[in-house]
């Protein structure tokens, strides 16, 4: 192997593991994993134009060598992984870790991602703020879900250009260029874990290749003297010195660096230099020789051991070098010395290990950890109020209604309930995001059937008055169409009583320039003078405290391993209210006759503090997914019961 590339690979995982360690140190360190794109690119292309592809079994030969580099690691990997997470992380985080070692299992963590990323109910799972021991095995999705293709790609330019390297040259070098562009332009979520988006990577390798094909192999003569010429040696360090980016200590724009670091990469392969120092290093060709096994190593380690303290962090750092080097040279390297038999009985073994973890993991009570019974009774207690308040506080009736076709059409996440006529005269409408879901029984509980007509919209991404203003993004695209809908059904149910509920957007948070003249208030307005003219009366959800996901299972890892430091977990008013404090601005400067704000924040203060559990019970106010649970929803009754009173009385 070429020690350049090498020093490459050793770089990238330094970059990752960095990154992982300190995010906000290293904030671009991720952009390892790019590199790590950009040799797989180059390395199987250099593998397959060796050879010209006839038969159906130099293909199979293909896979079988990439499964037999790396399939008995990762799936040794996944088994110690899924029984470390059930060693050593509380049972509140199993769920998560079992579900993404079962995708990881079938190579397809990326596509469970895109999945969880995109279903606002299951964003929580995905987050960084969740121990998932396997979500790293995202970018091994991708690499293996890229090999499946690599064949075809090669056959196809065989057969289109068989001895045109120049051709091949600008055919790869378009799909890297249109290939960029079609992942910048597509939503992030999506296109960071989709191997088709990420092919462009991939095929700047290619381009290394195909590039030094197409190279002179020996020096033009030229008769005109040599005016201005750049040692190839300093180009080589001007482009490793692009690469230490990664580990710049401020955040850049991933719109520009990635490319940056993309090609940078690409074009050290293509120079093949021997004297630049960083390119020939031998404690960086050694992290490369150990980088898959680092790589697969590194982020569970970190995931289940990292804490705020210098030890923890240098237990992790000891922890993966020590498991990354041993198994480097105890396994990894022992295993690519087995025949095809062994190999492939080794692989099926691991599978079989690997499917005896998965059932035992669910099934048996071995693995349940034991706690004092005051303890387990918190925990257990907590637990029944996930995932969500809707699953153990369901709808006591059944809709007249439950479809939107435009919303479905369109792909939304809502859900839209008409209840049956009730006793009253009075109709009453909620539109907003997934607050709706989250307060409406409870709302609806306090007017005690006097109603004539009750509908409930929750559509994804809406904020009931207003909208991100660039419609150019994907957060605005959905926003405004969220709107335009609820906007259609306001005026087609015209209720007397219209509640907008929402956790409202960042882009209610953007600075104010010029109150007088701020677009976000003028759209509030303009919206909410469009809801006057159907209902009487208006009642708006005041800004409330932003929870941080995967609070609940935060809350009960302090509880049964920090109980001390519980307190810490309080939000708090300082930093809340410079949180919303241009967003209340704006709520001060509403100008509707029929509206009142209502703010169930204050049900929540406590001194200079947010509550986010009951100090008593010691419940959570909070789930997962940052919505609020049974308890607190049933602690703004009190608010809820003075509204439904007040239009009794008035409307």
């Amino acid at each position: 192997m070429r020690a350049d590339i090498q020093c490459l690979r050793g770089l990238a995982i330094l970059f990752v593991f960095t990154y992982h360690l300190y995010p906000s140190v290293f904030p671009n360190g991720y952009l390892g994993v790019d590199i790590f794109f950009v040799i797989s690119g180059f390395l199987m292309a250099r593998n397959l134009t060796h050879v010209k592809i006839t038969k159906i079994s130099q293909i199979f030969g293909f896979y079988y060598r990439r499964f037999r580099r790396i399939l008995p690691l990762y799936y040794l990997s996944i088994v110690v992984t899924l029984v470390s997470a059930h060693f050593w992380l509380r049972e509140f985080w199993w769920d998560v870790n079992r579900r993404y070692s079962l995708a990881a299992t079938f190579l397809v963590t990326n596509q469970l991602l895109i999945q969880d990323l995109n279903d606002y109910f299951q964003q929580y799972l995905a987050d960084g703020t969740s121990i998932n021991t396997f979500i790293h095995t995202w970018s091994l999705g991708v690499e293996m879900q890229f090999y499946l293709l690599v064949p075809v790609i090669f056959i196809g330019l065989q057969i289109g250009l068989p001895n045109s390297p120049r051709g091949k040259l600008a055919l790869v070098s378009g799909i890297s260029i249109f290939g960029m562009l079609g992942f910048l332009l597509s939503n992030s979520n999506f296109a960071f874990n989709y191997m088709l988006l990420r092919l462009w990577q991939f095929s700047a390798g290619f381009v290394a290749l195909f590039l030094k094909k197409c190279a002179p192999t020996e020096p033009v003569k030229d008769s005109k003297p040599e005016t201005w010429k750049i040692p190839q040696n300093d180009v080589a360090y001007c482009l490793v010195a692009v690469l230490f980016l990664c580990i710049f200590p401020a955040e850049a724009d991933a719109v520009w660096l990635r490319p940056l670091v993309t090609f940078s990469a690409s074009a050290v392969i293509f120079l093949e230099n021997k004297t630049c120092g960083t390119l020939k290093s031998s404690i960086l060709c050694y992290l490369g020789d150990i980088s898959y096994v680092m790589y697969l190593v590194h982020w569970p380690v970190i995931a289940i051991f990292k804490e705020s303290t210098i030890q923890s962090h240098a237990v992790c750092i000891a922890l993966t070098l020590l498991i990354s080097v041993v198994a480097h040279h105890l396994y990894e390297k022992q295993y690519l010395k087995l025949g095809t038999k062994p190999t492939a009985l080794l692989i099926l073994l691991l599978i079989c290990l690997n499917g005896a973890a998965q059932w035992s993991t669910r099934t048996h009570e071995f693995w349940k950890p034991k706690y004092q019974p005051r303890v387990r009774k918190i925990v257990d207690e907590n637990m029944k109020l996930l995932p969500y308040i809707t699953s153990y506080e369901p709808r006591q009736e059944t809709c007249l209604e439950t479809e939107l076709p435009e919303l479905r059409k369109n792909g939304f996440k809502f859900d839209y309930c008409r209840y049956p006529k009730a006793n009253g005269t009075l109709s009453v409408m909620l539109v907003g995001n997934s607050y709706v879901e989250n307060l409406d029984g409870h709302i609806r509980a306090q007017f005690r059937s006097n109603y004539s007509d009750w509908t409930s919209l929750f559509i994804g991404g809406c904020n009931g008055f207003f909208h991100n203003g660039n419609f150019s993004t994907p957060a605005g695209y959905w926003e405004q169409l969220s709107l335009k809908i609820a906007k259609e059904q306001v005026e087609l149910r015209k209720p007397d009583v219209l509640f907008v509920i929402a956790r409202y957007s960042p882009s209610l948070k953007q600075p104010i320039w010029d109150i007088e003249t701020d677009e976000v208030v003028a759209m509030m307005n303009k919206y909410l003078r469009f809801y006057e003219r159907f209902a009487k009366k208006i009642y708006i959800l005041a800004p409330h405290p932003l929870y941080p996901l995967n609070f609940m299972n935060k809350y009960l890892d302090t509880v049964t391993q920090k109980p001390a430091e519980l307190e810490s977990l309080h939000l708090k008013k300082i930093d809340v209210d410079e949180d919303w404090r241009t967003a209340r601005e704006r709520f001060s400067r509403i100008k509707c006759t029929k509206c009142k704000v209502f703010n169930l924040g204050e049900l929540f203060l406590d001194g200079d503090v947010y509550l986010t559990f009951d100090r008593t019970t010691k419940l959570s106010y909070v789930d997962n997914h940052i919505h609020l649970t049974g308890p607190a929803v049933a602690k703004c009754d009190k608010v809820f019961k003075e509204i439904a009173e007040e239009v009794l009385e008035t409307v």
